[in-house]
């Protein structure tokens, strides 16, 4: 393609960009670290040190196009080094990477230990590093409340695989219990749709539109805060639903949110119910595709419809009451 053919294309907002990125940071780092957190997963029933030196194996594996923060890493980190000085110790002695350094020292900060991360970063070269990360005020494991920013609800998973501690959950969890039913529906979709689709959400054959319907929505052309917060929820669903199907203690801990707050618990099935019905009309849609200018024509429009108002993060009511006049 030559350089005015390349001009002519249309170019992505800078906001959309960002918060296409942000969704694909969130898979991105898992699965380059995939094998390292499926022992993560289960480190706090063990306490395995075999498990952190893994983990730190991998981590220094990982090419520099896809280093990424690693937040669940950095807040698995963190909780060990908070509760084990003997863990810390080993852990810092001698490391060969230097990548693998400045996720210690982040570490460091994010366990509240900015003593002990000065001292490393003054014997590792890293000075310069640790006073920008000083000026930033990281803030840490203890003070941290996911809102707008999807690596918090990382962190905090990473604190949970270290240490089994299911307030850590709770900490995720809560940020739902502060949206309004609006946001925790949208941020309940994109989880949905997430867990099944990954970071496109979007079928195949279906445009990936749900990200520009929420930065529409939540203007985010004038404020990325809430279409930030929306990503964060649905990425808490996304992270929280896979690792309860290997974890009793997340899973309890949904179960027992979700029981206290019949807010939630309502948006929740509703959400659940309207993704299934999502599911059906897709596989309607492509199964007529191909009648689509024959005797099923009305029907393929009408669950084309439908999947278009899901996708682009309207009612529920509205998006699917085709299907349930077509299920009479």
């Amino acid at each position: 393609m030559n350089r005015k053919a390349r001009s002519s294309l249309p170019a992505i907002p800078t906001y959309l960009r960002i918060a296409v990125v942000i969704v694909l940071l969130c898979f991105s780092s898992g699965a380059a670290l995939a094998g390292a957190q499926e022992c993560m997963t289960s480190y706090y029933r063990e306490k395995s040190p075999a498990c952190i030196d893994d983990v730190l194996a991998q981590l220094r594996q990982m090419p520099p196009n896809a280093r990424s923060e690693p937040s669940s890493i950095i807040g698995f980190l963190a909780q060990r080094f908070k509760a084990s000085a003997p863990d810390r110790e080993r852990i810092l002695k001698a490391e060969p990477s230097d990548y693998v350094k400045s996720v210690y020292l982040v570490s460091l900060y994010r366990a509240g230990l900015p003593d002990e991360a000065q001292k490393f970063a003054a014997a590792n070269n890293l000075s310069a590093v640790s006073e920008k990360l000083r000026a930033m005020r990281l803030a840490a494991l203890d003070e941290v409340k996911p809102s707008s920013i999807p690596g918090d609800n990382d962190l905090l998973i990473g604190a949970y695989m270290a240490s089994g501690n299911t307030a850590l959950i709770q900490r995720i969890l809560d940020n739902y219990s502060s949206a309004d039913d609006g946001m925790a529906s949208d941020g309940l979709r994109i989880g949905f749709v997430m867990s099944k689709f990954g970071p496109g959400l979007a079928p195949k054959g279906r445009d990936a539109v749900m990200v520009q319907a929420a930065c529409a929505k939540y203007q985010c052309k004038v404020d990325q805060t809430k279409l930030l917060r929306v990503l964060t929820l649905g990425t808490a669903l996304w992270s929280l639903q896979s690792l309860s199907a290997k974890d009793d203690g997340v899973k309890k801990t949904m179960s027992d949110f979700l029981a206290r707050d019949s807010r939630l618990k309502n948006l929740f099935a509703t959400e659940q119910a309207a993704f299934g019905n999502y599911l059906t009309t897709v596989i309607l849609v492509t199964t007529l595709k191909d009648d689509q200018l024959g005797a099923k024509r009305d029907t393929y429009e009408a669950m084309s419809k439908s999947a278009s108002i899901y996708e682009n993060l309207g009612s529920t009511t509205e998006a699917f009451a085709p299907l349930t006049n077509l299920k009479k």
